[in-house]
């Protein structure tokens, strides 16, 4: 079923098919997430404040990976930094790339700083400037990062399932929020992981279906 559906001041074009087997793998999706949210929850301590941010200071660097790749990837890279890329080329990820290997060299890491905020205290001194900053990006964070992935994720399920835009939101929110408010970082990580997986495997086969291999993809056919 092919319509038309207005929201949020876009116009876009649906194509619902709302098939048993679309529904089937979305609900097997979300169940495998709260499954592997469930087994973060029951196997790791979350007793202390590290335990429950940091997840204990025990995981590896492909766990750590894995998460800030999930994390940095989501709807919205999806329907828009990949038009930008498609006008404009692939150098528009190699920005967060950059920064990433500039950060890496500094001395943030060396001072075993986790935020933004703490390191400008150690810095800097004082608690003022780390708490300013520390609301201050959480404000930019909600509007900037938040608010857009919520956004395109429920347009998304619009576009595939023809659900409401409202109820996918609140749909999406729960899941997300019931295993990251009582799981803690852990089980943010370890949900992460699978997001990473699904993500690559994904893209590379929308890759090959959408341009029948990396030769029209290179000449844009």
């Amino acid at each position: 079923m092919v319509f038309a559906w207005q929201g949020f001041g876009w116009t876009a074009q649906l194509f619902s098919s709302n098939s048993t087997l679309d529904i089937l793998v979305i609900v097997l999706y979300f169940l495998l997430v709260l499954g592997i949210a469930l087994r973060a929850i029951l196997s790791c301590s979350r007793g202390t404040v590290e335990d429950f941010f940091l997840a204990g200071r025990n995981l590896v660097w492909w766990q750590i990976g894995a998460f800030l790749f999930a994390s940095n990837i989501g709807t919205g890279h999806f329907m828009g930094l990949a038009g930008k890329g498609a006008s404009s080329g692939i150098a528009v990820g190699a920005f967060e790339w950059n920064v990433s290997s500039a950060f890496g060299g500094s001395e943030p890491p060396l001072l075993s700083v986790v935020t933004l905020p703490r390191y400008l205290r150690k810095r800097f001194g004082g608690y003022r400037i780390q708490f300013l900053l520390a609301i201050l990006y959480l404000l930019i964070y909600i509007f900037s990062k938040i608010s857009v992935e919520i956004c395109t994720g429920a347009v998304f399920m619009r576009l595939v399932l023809g659900l409401d835009v409202y109820l996918a939101t609140v749909v999406l929110l729960s899941v997300t929020g019931m295993y990251s408010i009582t799981g803690g970082f852990a089980a943010v990580v370890y949900t992460d992981i699978l997001h990473a997986g699904f993500v690559v495997l994904g893209s590379v086969l929308l890759m090959g279906y959408g341009k029948q291999g990396t030769e029209a993809l290179r000449t844009h056919e």
